[in-house]
């Protein structure tokens, strides 16, 4: 928070509860407007271009991570149960993203939970030393593409299977009544 030089009180923020941040997808849509004064002192801080990653079970498990964008005036606040990661000059945001949400780093990490009960976390340790490999970044760039082609022929079956889901109930309702 300290890097923000331009924030005052009044200032506008997106907020994103946990419940805004979607599973498996890369991308969430902040919803929720509000002061910086409100905020500051109790949530999570990130930037556009920032990658969240719940650290709390089941959120992380069922893939609760997301790339930050839109944020009102470039600014966001959140759970205390995120992860915030800040990409450098030589990685790509998106990197980062298709990294935490490898399935490889969510076997290893979900290992690594401490806590009780039904509310275990990732330590910060994990987070820290895990390696995420950094080629150049054409090579990065060539698999972000790769992904989002992907990603996006997944989308598109998602939708497809809504339609047809709908589809066949609403033909079961037609033969055999509400």
């Amino acid at each position: 928070k300290s890097e923000n030089k331009t924030a005052t009180d009044n200032t506008e923020v997106s907020f994103v509860p946990m419940a805004d941040l979607n599973e498996n997808q890369i991308s969430f849509e902040p919803k929720e407007i509000r002061l910086f004064k409100d905020v500051q002192q109790s949530y999570t801080y990130f930037l556009n271009g920032d990658v969240l990653l719940a650290k709390v079970t089941p959120c992380f498990e069922n893939g609760k991570a997301g790339i930050c964008k839109n944020l009102k005036n470039g600014i966001g606040f959140g759970s205390s149960e995120y992860y915030v990661l800040r990409p450098s000059a030589n990685v790509y945001t998106e990197w980062i993203y298709i990294q935490i949400t490898d399935e490889k780093f969510r076997k290893e990490a979900t290992l690594k939970m401490t806590g009780t009960g039904g509310l275990k976390r990732i330590p910060r340790e994990v987070i820290k030393s895990y390696k995420i490999p950094v080629p150049p970044n054409e090579v990065q760039s060539e698999l972000i593409n790769e992904f989002y082609r992907e990603y996006s022929f997944i989308e598109g079956n998602k939708k497809l299977i809504e339609i047809y889901t709908q589809k066949i109930q609403e033909r079961i309702n037609k033969v055999w009544g509400n």
